[in-house]
């Protein structure tokens, strides 16, 4: 045998750069991987706007993720969350932080000194289901209006 095997990865020159914005959807991802998180798309507007991309002025969607870094590590996550009526929202918050943590580590290689959770949204279970089943909540609607009682002119069902 000889030692012309390449060198293991560690040991090969190079630098990796990773986006703020991939470690932000590795957190929104894990965030959403725990029982009891679930995504909240807002109104129809609020929709809409994420579609093509814009932060919508009526509304918010979550979970939403900001995460600061320093000489390209992720140092201080935050993670604004909707959560399922009912369920334990302390041990929820609990299993994000940590969840975040742990994947930010190995997809990414490192952990965050800080993560911090935040519940902006409270839906109840059954809104839920009914989204996940792409069903959307409509207005209730208004009074009735009377039937014309008047008939149309110029309409007749026998042929002349």
């Amino acid at each position: 045998m000889t030692d012309d095997a390449p060198a293991p990865a560690a040991d090969l020159p190079g630098r990796l750069s990773i986006a703020d914005t991939v470690f932000e959807k590795i957190a929104l991802r894990a965030a959403l991987d725990v029982d009891g998180v679930v995504r909240d798309g807002g109104s129809v507007t609020d929709r809409l706007a994420g579609l093509v991309g814009l932060d919508s002025a009526t509304g918010a969607n979550y979970p939403k993720a900001r995460v600061q870094t320093a000489g390209g590590r992720p140092i201080v996550v935050d993670v604004d969350l909707a959560v399922r009526w009912p369920c334990p929202v302390s041990a929820v918050c609990r299993q994000v932080r940590s969840h975040v943590a742990d994947e930010l580590e190995r997809l990414a290689g490192d952990r965050p000194a800080r993560v911090n959770v935040a519940v902006a949204a409270v839906l109840p279970g059954a809104a839920v289901a009914r989204r996940r089943q792409g069903f959307v909540e409509l207005p209730a609607p208004g009074p009735a209006e009377p039937a014309a009682t008047g008939t149309d002119e110029g309409t007749s069902d026998d042929d002349d």
